[in-house]
């Protein structure tokens, strides 16, 4: 048995994926401790690892109070404005906090698996106490390459991308980046600066999973050999999704709805977009499941909403898809991929630039549309609904396809054979 912790923090998206790993791990015989913001901590408590505070509470209440930065800097310029929220802001001030809490258990750990972002600190404690880390990829927009679109901005060729890349890893991507600060940490730590940069410090040197299927990500040949693609790792939920016999009763009580969801992000960035949606499925006549994803905005939506739709701010996901006929989201990576696995159809309208990667993904695919301003959310919602348009097949098939690469066992056999080679 080894001793395995597991590092994430931010937006649901980016804690979930994490979840299946940390339990697959657990019931295979490791000790394992999930180092998170307390604000999860409840939801996880039927899960068979250990919660610890990560330190500070860089979460989905937190966030939300940002929400309005979001909003102005969420697709724009390929997302570098938010590092000033996401680092500057929340991290690089709070670094004594957030390495504390997560040397303090990565001190007598074995392995160290990671949230791309989080890796930042994370890499600090692994090198410090000699302990090997993984990093499980929610962003392969994010790696760095000259054979394709970075996030959240149209590909402009191999010249174009190799001098971005260039001044990402310059001064200049530092400063947007925040990368003084984790430097001079670093060194009070008595750690190396040479060669590092902030950019590449979301990668392990030891191993790299992406947590997307090979069929959803193309592999460009300048990416780390020790990068790979190994599938979704979807959570099911609190209970394993069970769902609130009134809400079974509302989705069994009529056609399969179609389910508004827009993450923490979008929630609270862009809570327009919940009107676009009633108004589109209204239009339609169809019904809606709506997840608010907090109770000010479960309460504005139930206001306008009918008694044919459904309005809650949270609710277990993957069984409310069970039951549905197409999802409205943002393109976060856990609603993305669930509605993926679930096979069905998807109209997309980002909130933030890692997000438009999957839009134009789903556009490719023919699984879904992307919305890219409030006012297309009608058309949109129209085109994946119509059988012409032959959105609902082709999301049944590549639900077929991708389901044949399971995550969450690849990243526990990689684990396991980290293990067992040291």
């Amino acid at each position: 048995m080894a001793k395995i912790v597991v590092y994430s923090m931010a937006y649901r998206g980016d804690v979930f994926p994490y979840v299946p790993i940390a339990s697959a791990l657990a019931r295979s015989g490791h000790e394992v401790t999930y180092v998170v913001p307390r604000e999860f901590h409840p939801l996880f408590a039927g899960e068979p690892f250990r919660c610890v505070h990560s330190g500070t509470d860089f979460g989905p209440a937190l966030l939300d109070q940002h929400s309005d930065f979001v909003a102005r800097w969420g697709t724009r310029f390929g997302g570098g404005m938010l590092m000033r929220l996401y680092f500057g802001e929340l991290t690089v001030p709070y670094l004594d906090e957030l390495y504390a809490a997560l040397a303090a258990e990565v001190a007598d750990a074995d392995l160290l698996v990671s949230h791309p972002a989080a890796a930042v600190v994370g890499s600090m404690a692994a090198e410090v106490h000699d302990v090997p880390m993984v990093v499980g990829d929610l962003f392969p927009m994010l790696l760095l390459t000259e054979f394709a679109a970075m996030a959240g901005m149209p590909y402009m060729g191999r010249w174009v991308n190799r001098q971005l890349i260039k001044a990402g890893r310059s001064g200049l991507g530092d400063r947007v980046m925040y990368a003084t600060g984790f430097r001079r940490f670093r060194e009070g730590l008595g750690l190396s600066n040479e060669g590092w940069n902030a950019l590449d410090a979301r990668l392990s040197p030891l191993s790299n999973l992406c947590l997307v299927p090979s069929a959803y990500v193309e592999r460009q040949p300048d990416w780390p050999e020790n990068y790979r693609s190994v599938g979704f790792t979807p959570w099911a939920g609190p209970d394993g999704g069970a769902l609130d016999a009134d809400v079974i009763e509302f989705l069994d009580s009529g056609e399969p709805p179609v389910v508004v969801t827009l993450g923490t992000s979008g929630a609270s960035a862009r809570p327009e977009l919940f009107d676009a949606a009633l108004e589109a499925l209204d239009f339609h006549g169809v019904r809606g499941v709506f997840l608010a994803s907090n109770r000010e905005l479960e309460f504005r939506i139930s206001s306008r909403a009918g008694d044919q739709h459904l309005v809650r701010s949270f609710l277990p996901l993957a069984g409310v898809l069970e039951r549905a006929q197409a999802v409205v989201h943002s393109g976060a990576h856990g609603t993305n991929s669930l509605a993926l696995l679930a096979g069905l159809p998807s109209v997309v309208s980002p909130c933030l630039f890692d997000q438009i990667a999957h839009a134009r993904r789903q556009e490719e695919l023919g699984t879904g549309e992307w919305a890219r301003r409030p006012r297309h959310l009608r058309a949109a919602i129209g085109k994946i609904l119509s059988a012409d348009g032959g959105h609902a097949v082709r999301a049944r098939d590549f639900a077929a396809e991708i389901a044949k690469e399971d995550g969450t066992a690849a990243v526990v056999r990689e684990v396991d054979a980290l293990l067992a080679r040291s």
